[in-house]
C-alpha cells in the first residue's frame, strides 16, 4: 500500500524514525513496542537491552528466553526470531533477518547478521546504498562463542559450537566444532564411533 505512495511513506518513516541514528523515535519505544514484541513465558528482557525494532518486521522470543543487558537487537531489515530457552548475554549484537532456534546460547560480544552492505556504485558513498537482507538460521543447541561474528544468508547446524573469536563465512553442518578466521570445522561427531573426531585439512 505505501510503496505507492512515496511522499506518505517518506513522512511516515521520518515521523517513527530518527533521521540520522536509524532508530525508532522515543514515542515508538514506549507506545508502539508493547503490542510489536511477541514473548514466551517466563521471557527476560534486560532493561538496558537496545531494541531497535520496527512495527513492520516481527521481534518474538520464546519460552524462558533472556536478553541482557547491552544486547543489541535490530528488526530494521528483517524478522528476529529467537526461541525457546536462549541466552542473548551482554553486547550481542543480532541484526534481522535472523532466526535463532531452542537453547541457542550467544557470548559476549558476538554478533550474527542478516544483511550486507551495498557497494557496487562507486560514485555514491556505501552508506547511501541501502543493503542487502539474506537471513541467517542458527538452529537448535548451538553455543555461539564470544567475539565471533557470523555472516549473512548462513546456516548453522544442530549441536555445533563456534569457538570464541571466529569469523563464520560458510554454512556449518550439525554436530560440528569450528574455530579460526575465516572459520573452518575443527571437530565432528560421527555417530558410528559415537565419539568427536579431528577434521583434517589439507
Amino acid at each position: 500500500m505505501l510503496e505507492s505512495k512515496p511522499k506518505l511513506k517518506k513522512i511516515l518513516h521520518y515521523l517513527m524514525v530518527h533521521p540520522y541514528a536509524t532508530r525508532p523515535r522515543f514515542w515508538v519505544r514506549l507506545f508502539i513496542y508493547p503490542f510489536i514484541i511477541k514473548r514466551g513465558k517466563g521471557s527476560i528482557i534486560r532493561r538496558k537491552a537496545r531494541l531497535d525494532l520496527f512495527p513492520t518486521k516481527k521481534f518474538s522470543i520464546g519460552y524462558r528466553t533472556i536478553i541482557e543487558d547491552y544486547a543489541i537487537i535490530n528488526n530494521g531489515m528483517g524478522d528476529i526470531i529467537i526461541g525457546d530457552r536462549c541466552a542473548i548475554t551482554s553486547r550481542v549484537k543480532l541484526v534481522g533477518p535472523v532466526t535463532l532456534g531452542n537453547l541457542v546460547t550467544i557470548g559476549s560480544g558476538a554478533q550474527i547478521t542478516g544483511l550486507t552492505h551495498n557497494f557496487e556504485d562507486v560514485t555514491r558513498p556505501i552508506k547511501e546504498q541501502g543493503v542487502t537482507p539474506n537471513c541467517t538460521i542458527v538452529e537448535n543447541d548451538v553455543w555461539i562463542g564470544g567475539n565471533s561474528v557470523i555472516i549473512q544468508g548462513l546456516r548453522i547446524g544442530t549441536h555445533s559450537i563456534i569457538a570464541s573469536g571466529s569469523v563464520v563465512t560458510k554454512n556449518i553442518p550439525p554436530f560440528s566444532v569450528v574455530a579460526g578466521n575465516p572459520a573452518k570445522v575443527i571437530k565432528q561427531y560421527n555417530p558410528q564411533t559415537n565419539q568427536w573426531e579431528k577434521v583434517k585439512h589439507s
